[in-house]
């Protein structure tokens, strides 16, 4: 007896061995291993479909980004996958020298990462890799945001494409902000590519935060006159896009200048049409403009008017200004008109 199980010890290592091996797709069990340098597995792994499928586990973990609420809010969700009801191939072929947009991170001996920016900011793909009998593809994280996780909006000036664009610029923006993610800068940017998208149609809101993102530091600053032309369409219908102009022709494309305004008269033109737009914060920002003479005018009996009409919209500071300036002088400034 204890002579059959010796003789039969070895078909029974054989067996567990191939069952083992076979947790991964295809005929691993019957290769080798391309590689235990992750550098020379890659490509081998990158190179075909059936190659990706082969050494990619059973099970996967999947990330994928989905709206929360009806806010266009998006959050990562992660679940299991079997990799049968994966799509392969998962990736383009890499090649054993650098690939541009392609950035292989070594989190320690036995995990490595590979993003994937190839198809752009708004498409990243991040594939976790572990070292067992061989290097295997265990996670994929889909940082892309689907059409269908979209919703159809009716905004005159934009197209459906355009309209998509906005939405997506809205959700990378708010994950980005969270700034939890390692993709932080790419999120800022892939929504700033988003937010030009959508302003290609002119519509103010998608300019307005464009020129502002790109403006925060937060994202890739924009040229000069790609931003002036941001703000203008901005300022055609939104107050505070015609105060950002304003700022704009102050401060140019630095927001920290200390310096006087470089376009005082442009900038008080802007200020203007953000107060007649009905801002009670442009009105009382105008106000002091008019009171300090910081732009062109300056003019008490203006400022005070600005301040009366802001105050009357609700403007606490405009309220406190009025207060200081009848504490000020015996004699009140009486009011002309303020636009």
């Amino acid at each position: 007896m204890n002579g059959v199980l010796k003789k039969s010890n070895g078909i029974t290592m054989a067996v567990f061995t191939a069952s083992l091996l076979s947790l991964f797709h295809g005929s691993a069990y019957a290769d080798e291993c391309p590689s235990e340098d992750f550098s020379q597995f890659l490509p081998a792994f990158s190179a075909n479909a059936e190659t990706q499928q082969r050494w990619t586990a059973m099970t996967v973990k999947s990330l994928v980004l989905k709206p929360v609420g009806d806010h266009g809010v998006f959050e990562p969700q992660t679940m299991g996958l079997t990799s049968t009801n994966l799509a392969f191939p998962l990736m383009a072929p890499v090649g054993a020298d650098k690939t541009e947009g392609v950035e292989v991170e070594a989190i320690d001996d036995n995990h490595f990462n590979v993003v994937d920016k190839r198809a752009g900011n708004s498409n990243i793909k991040i594939f976790n890799f572990s070292l067992q009998a061989c290097w295997v593809l265990e996670g994929v994280e889909d940082w892309s945001i689907s059409e269908k996780d979209l919703v159809e909006t009716s905004k005159p000036r934009m197209s459906e494409a355009e309209n998509f664009c906005f939405q997506r610029a809205e959700a990378f923006r708010g994950l980005g902000g969270l700034e939890q993610y390692r993709l932080t800068g790419e999120l800022f940017e892939a929504s700033l590519e988003n937010y030009l998208c959508a302003a290609a149609s002119g519509d103010p809101q998608a300019s307005l935060n464009a020129a502002s993102l790109s403006l925060s530091g937060m994202a890739p600053q924009l040229q000069t006159e790609k931003v002036e032309q941001l703000f203008k369409a901005a300022a055609t219908t939104l107050p505070e896009g015609a105060m950002s102009l304003s700022l704009f022709y102050c401060d140019g494309n630095n927001i920290s200048s200390n310096g006087p305004c470089q376009h005082p008269a442009q900038a008080e033109e802007a200020l203007t049409q953000a107060a007649r737009m009905g801002s009670a914060f442009a009105i009382n920002a105008l106000g002091r403009a008019f009171e300090t003479g910081e732009l062109v005018t300056k003019d008490m009996s203006r400022a005070v008017a600005c301040y009366q009409v802001a105050a009357k919209k609700g403007s606490k500071g405009s309220i406190a200004h009025l207060e200081r300036l009848n504490k000020q002088t015996a004699e009140i400034t009486k009011a002309s008109y303020c636009y």
